[in-house]
């Protein structure tokens, strides 16, 4: 699909409705014609015409608190890791999917939608069971409102597309009161056994843009800012037999979109999944995994719901290399905690073990293990209600990798070992479903990336689906997880930057909490991000200061940790103290060797690595191979994240062509946008490569040859992995003539086993004798163009990488024989 803007200027389809309401079926397709008090129903597409009389209500404000920025929640459950308690050590060994257990109920699905323009603008009781919403349309969740027939996306870089006057919102184009609003609705029946005594039900909301307040059966739960992590309700005790309705209204932007201003498309709506969920009322309120590379196993559990709690049964633990969760005589270990009664029905459970024999976990050799913690069933407290008692017992499945990050000696530092960063920057995006991520879409990012040699993914610029972390984990990327926060629109100066704003401080930390609690036991992730783009201040430093007292064993990095307010690609900024790391975006090349040169044998130096280098905007990535040339020289510099992964491009249709449409392509002529600045990607947003893909596969391989003697075949191969020997490589070998080859075959392995990170070894080549026209038969003479290839392809398959993967390569040309035989047969045979 191409991406140029022919005729773009006069004819614009706006793929999501836009601002072509309906009336009459008529469309009113420009701004200018909207009336601000419309009736709500005229722009529902599947509307009927009695509901024409359906009133809206102004007045009472149901979203008038969200625009305080030392509000962020109400009636929110705390942030805790994420898993799933099922019912029995069974199922959670077995790691069954959640439909298949008694206590989880998909809520995914059509539901129940209406849009407005405007904040507060909806059908008056729309939360009340008996409300009658047969003339609304449907919405699917998750799913993007703009994709799915209402509204139209927005793209803005640095910018917000409102007014930059906090903590109210104004929008940029002609309607200044422009704030899309839905209302959803939704239906469900839970089952009779979850309205028993000693249990209680909870709304899971993986993910909702801006902000949401949700109710239960006309009861408000609460509402929830921060649109990249979850929002969880109790729904007990307020959940009834039979019917309920659940009702949510999702803003577009509030006070916290000021801290939500990333580079990428304002979308709405559910972007991840929703479900329900119950718990027994004794349960396992959170967890907190520390294994560390030397096979230290401590387990941290947060129990909750009953005054004696402390005469429980103690939490049991069992590990297994994964894969292996049934099988007795693979079992690493097992372990009991002893529970402690702490105030408020609360109590801890904690233990550690040594687990010998371990396998570290790495982006190169991702070994797991399954954590399973149980918590045995408890005597009902005078209860007769059926199920009640069975369904105290609660086990959760944790993955667990062993690895020890750190900065020492002026390194970066994974398991003892000194990390090169080939990164790329990811934004979670679908050139079809939006923010919208399928399974298989992030299994295609990560298999892409890891054939092209890149080992690092930096979630920017907010914490992504915890899928995405599993399977990062599984199949080996390291991570740098990053705190929902960008306000670049407001500025990065002291005096006006945000996070030098005290009412704002609680918004900052909230954000920086949500991420880590419920990431904090993923093992991909070696690193925090503070946030981008925030300027620096006291919110931030409280910020560092908190993450690094609650999680020690991670590295936390901020790029916007110094002195000046500005960038400078050729000067290094004064590093403030709430960053492990130097994390500069876009330096010049010489910048990086300055700074190589400058504290390549500091041991207090911070390592270096790019936190945003090397756009991929258009046909190139603009002095990649240089940059990679200096990094091999100095150890103080470790690599960076390249920008980005992929084309922001939305599927559609402008003048009958499909195309990639992109800032401006939505919208009327009013509509704030930075254009095709969002197409900067190495692929394309349905996935397929772009060139410079290649060049990022060549520039970090991981092997690399050095050309000692051409003529006698004379190669030196070097180790550039981080873990890895090369034993796990075949190398071949190809001579071509004018392109086409004419003689290749294998290298002897012998001995690569041990040639471990950062040594090599030397081989020859096995070319046959010169002059090569008359020593290979198939050329038959003649003057020929001679090269030399060789490669470095995987010897075995693993889940991400197929066998016979091509992993490194180089290639040489061969100098002509020295002498030029005639064309003609049997004259200007070689001397004897």
């Amino acid at each position: 699909q191409a991406s140029s803007k022919d005729s773009r200027s006069t004819t614009r389809r706006v793929l999501a409705m836009s601002w072509c309401w309906q009336a009459d079926r008529g469309r009113v397709s420009e701004p200018e014609a909207m009336q601000p008090q419309q009736a709500l129903p005229q722009y529902i597409e599947t509307a009927t015409t009695a509901a024409a009389d359906a009133a809206v209500d102004v007045v009472a404000n149901p979203v008038a608190d969200w625009f305080d920025p030392e509000i962020v929640c109400r009636g929110r459950e705390p942030p805790r890791a994420n898993f799933f308690a099922y019912e029995s050590v069974e199922l959670a060994k077995a790691g069954a999917p959640l439909g298949s257990s008694t206590r989880f109920l998909d809520l995914n699905g059509k539901w129940k939608f209406v849009w407005s323009p405007h904040a507060g603008q909806v059908p008056r009781g729309f939360q009340r069971c008996n409300f009658d919403d047969r003339a609304w349309g449907q919405m699917p969740v998750p799913g993007n409102w703009e994709l799915n027939g209402q509204g139209f996306p927005i793209y803005t870089n640095e910018d917000y597309c409102f007014y930059a006057k906090p903590p109210g919102i104004k929008y940029r184009g002609k309607d200044r009161q422009y704030n899309p609003t839905g209302v959803y609705r939704h239906s469900f029946e839970p089952p009779a056994d979850w309205l028993a005594k000693g249990v209680e039900a909870f709304l899971h909301i993986g993910a909702v843009r801006c902000g949401c307040k949700a109710w239960l059966n006309g009861v408000e739960l609460g509402f929830s800012t921060d649109s990249k992590v979850p929002a969880e309700f109790k729904l007990t005790p307020h959940l009834r037999l039979g019917r309920n309705v659940l009702a949510v209204l999702v803003i577009s932007w509030n006070a916290s979109a000021y801290l939500e201003g990333q580079d990428m498309w304002w979308l709405s709506g559910f972007t991840r999944g929703v479900f329900a969920f119950l718990r027994p009322v004794r349960r396992i309120k959170d967890v907190h995994i520390h294994a560390s590379a030397r096979g230290m196993l401590r387990v941290d559990v947060e129990l909750s719901g009953a005054s004696n709690i402390a005469a429980c049964s103690p939490v049991s633990c069992e590990l297994f290399p994964r894969g292996q969760e049934d099988v007795v005589e693979q079992k690493v270990c097992s372990f009991d905690l002893t529970v402690t009664p702490r105030i408020g029905g609360l109590a801890i459970a904690s233990g550690c073990f040594q687990c010998d024999g371990i396998l570290p976990w790495s982006a190169e050799t991702p070994n797991l293990y399954t954590l399973i913690i149980n918590v045995p069933e408890a005597a009902a407290e005078n209860s007769t209600a059926p199920l009640a008692s069975a369904c105290r017992a609660e086990a959760i499945q944790l993955v667990v990798g062993f690895r020890t990050m750190e900065v020492r000696h002026g390194r970066l530092m994974l398991n003892g070992h000194e990390l090169t960063i080939r990164g790329v920057n990811r934004r979670e995006h679908d050139g079809f479903t939006g923010h919208v991520i399928a399974r298989e879409a992030m299994l295609q990012d990560i298999r892409m990336m890891k054939a092209h040699n890149i080992n690092a993914v930096r979630c920017s610029n907010y914490p992504n689906d915890p899928l995405w972390y599993e399977l990062c984990s599984e199949h080996g990327l390291y991570v740098i997880d990053e705190a929902n926060l960008e306000s670049n629109g407001m500025g990065l100066e002291d005096g006006i930057t945000l996070s030098n704003n005290g009412k704002w401080c609680e918004s900052h930390l909230a954000r920086m909490k949500g991420m880590f609690e419920r990431n904090k036991n993923f093992p991909c992730i070696i690193c925090w991000s503070l946030g981008n783009d925030a300027g620096n201040g006291t919110s931030l430093h409280h910020a560092y200061c908190w993450i690094k007292r609650r999680d020690p064993e991670r590295v936390v990095c901020y790029e916007g940790a110094c002195r000046e307010p500005t960038r400078s690609a050729d000067v290094s900024k004064t590093v403030d103290m709430n960053t492990d790391m130097y994390c500069p975006k876009y330096p010049s090349p010489s910048a990086l060797a300055e700074y190589g040169k400058s504290y390549e044998g500091v041991v207090q130096a911070l390592p270096l690595v790019m936190i945003e280098y090397a756009r991929a905007m258009g046909n190139s990535l603009g002095s990649f191979k240089e940059y990679w040339e200096i990094i091999n020289q100095y150890t103080v510099l470790q690599g960076g994240f390249i920008w980005d992964w992929m084309d922001q491009g939305i599927a559609s249709k402008i003048d009958s062509k499909d195309v990639w449409a992109y800032g401006g392509d939505f919208g009327g002529p009013d509509t704030p946008s930075d254009y095709n600045f969002c197409l900067s990607g190495l692929v394309q947003p349905d996935r397929t490569p772009s060139p410079a893909l290649k060049e990022v596969a060549k520039v970090l391989q991981p092997v690399a040859f050095d050309a000692l003697d051409l003529v006698k075949g004379r190669i030196r191969i070097c180790n550039r992995y981080n873990f890895c020997s090369l034993g796990h490589l075949d190398f071949s070998w190809s001579l071509t003539a004018d392109g086409v080859e004419v003689q290749q075959g294998l290298l002897s392995t012998h001995g690569f086993d041990d040639v471990t990170p950062g040594n090599s070894e030397e081989v020859i080549v096995p070319l046959p004798r010169r002059p090569f026209a008359w020593s290979l038969p198939s050329l038959m003479g003649g003057c020929h163009e001679y090269h030399l290839l060789l490669r470095a392809r995987c010897r075995h398959g693993c889940t991400s990488i197929p066998a016979g993967h091509e992993v490194a390569w180089e290639q040489w040309p061969l100098a002509s024989d020295e002498w030029a035989p005639a064309s003609q047969p049997g004259i200007g045979r070689p001397p004897a």
